[in-house]
């Protein structure tokens, strides 16, 4: 919850939105889970395609071409607007934002932004006032189509565009395998079809330049790496009783060996790995570190990048 107040007074600080007074800012955690629990979605119909068929997340530049203009690229313009869901293909992506006041967003966002400088400089070195003008971009460049011939943090090198997530940990139960899944009570969630069942046949998985320079140097809340400390994601299901299933883990970074392991390439998540899932109508995921505060959760930036996520239609 430091994070969420931290991101939104910095935002107020360097011209995101101006608000009269402090209490404009979100001050507590259930002021920010009433922005979750209150907001309405916007819903989009979505038909489910024939039992047996495969579909594979296509993000194009069409999503972005209305998107707001940065450093690297553009990132969805919807990002700072309420009652929004991203949908693309028979997917359709957890998003909670407002811009009354100030700026907040979690969930996922679409954006093509090929930046990976390192802002963690902020007003000392490893701090994070630089980063949040700076959200939107990916390790690998650019989508998982044309990372390998796109020159990673060379704004203006075309690319394809990817997923970026931020998890909202304050609301998120912690271990919820075998608990009961509500879309008001996750933040980061995929909806996939309407009424169906579906078999994950694998995605792709992208460290976020946040994160990955936290764990190398620090970044104000975070600590640099050291032997030992590891961070990953985990990946849920949601089953055809609504039940949330036993995780996946990704790792993301790992200092269990004797160096600091962060692939900066697009992981690819494969079928027998996401295999344990079982038949699923939801995704859902979280995140995890070692270098976690007991009171407000981790102190990695909570942030990573998704494509190519494939799925079989079974029921």
């Amino acid at each position: 919850m430091k994070k969420v107040v931290y991101f939104l007074t910095l935002g107020l600080m360097i011209g995101f939105s101006s608000c009269s007074s402090d209490d404009d800012v979100l001050s507590s955690e259930s002021s920010v889970s009433g922005l979750k629990n209150t907001a309405k979605t916007a819903k989009i119909a979505v038909t489910d395609p024939s039992v047996g068929t495969t579909t594979t997340l296509n993000l194009t530049n069409a999503l972005l071409s209305s998107g707001t203009t940065t450093t690297g690229g553009k990132y969805w313009e919807n990002t700072y607007v309420s009652n929004t869901n991203l949908s693309v293909d028979i997917f359709t992506f957890s998003h909670t934002a407002t811009s009354v006041g100030y700026n907040y967003w979690d969930g996922f966002i679409v954006s093509n932004v090929n930046d990976i400088t390192d802002y963690g400089s902020g007003s000392g070195p490893g701090g994070s006032d630089g980063w949040v003008p700076h959200q939107w971009g990916t390790m690998a460049g650019s989508g998982f189509g044309t990372s390998s011939t796109t020159t990673p943090g060379t704004p203006g090198t075309s690319g394809d565009p990817f997923i970026v997530a931020y998890w909202s940990s304050y609301l998120d139960p912690v271990a919820p395998q075998g608990s009961a899944f509500t879309e008001s009570g996750f933040s980061n969630w995929i909806k996939i079809g309407n009424t169906g069942l579906y078999k994950v046949e694998g995605l792709k998985i992208n460290i976020h330049p946040w994160p990955y320079y936290g764990c190398l140097y620090g970044d104000g809340f975070a600590q640099p790496f050291i032997s030992g400390d590891h961070f990953e994601l985990l990946i849920y299901g949601v089953d055809e009783n609504g039940v949330l299933t036993n995780p996946v883990t990704q790792s993301l970074a790992d200092y269990t060996g004797p160096s600091l392991v962060m692939p900066t390439g697009w992981i690819n998540v494969s079928a027998p790995k996401l295999s344990s899932l079982g038949d699923v109508k939801y995704l859902v995921f979280q995140m995890a570190s070692t270098d976690s505060d007991p009171i407000y959760g981790m102190n990695t930036a909570a942030y990573f990048c998704l494509d190519k996520l494939s799925v079989k239609r079974v029921e």
